[in-house]
């Protein structure tokens, strides 16, 4: 990652209005275990949220134009990935998350969804 997008990616980390969450943008979907989904992410605002935070967290995903809005359960990170990290999602402004939600919509969910995620 070149110098500039270093310096992006920490001044979008502090340009939240909330630095109570931490905002993602989803890149990609794919089926995952147990029924539910692999989301890959891309950190976007707010503060980097700690890894084990991530874990157990529900987050909030919500359509592009806000027509539609889902709470999801993360259960867990893909193993294909590697180990995550926050010294990972620093670099690269990315992390895969499994997750699973009660909502029915759960399929509907698409690349250019975002997702809030608290940073407790």
């Amino acid at each position: 990652m070149s110098a500039d997008q270093q310096s992006s990616l920490s001044s979008k980390q502090g340009s939240s209005d909330t630095h109570d969450t931490a905002r993602f943008r989803v890149l990609d979907v794919k089926p995952g275990p147990h029924g539910g989904l692999t989301l890959r992410l891309r950190f976007e605002s707010g503060e980097l949220p700690k890894i084990r935070k991530l874990l157990n967290a529900t987050l909030t995903a919500t359509a592009p134009k806000k027509q539609k809005s889902l709470m999801l359960e993360v259960e867990g990170f893909p193993v294909f990935g590697g180990k995550p990290s926050v010294d990972r999602l620093y670099r690269t402004g990315r992390i895969d998350l499994n997750v699973s939600s009660s909502d029915e919509g759960l399929a509907a969910l698409r690349p250019g969804w975002k997702i809030s995620a608290p940073v407790i």
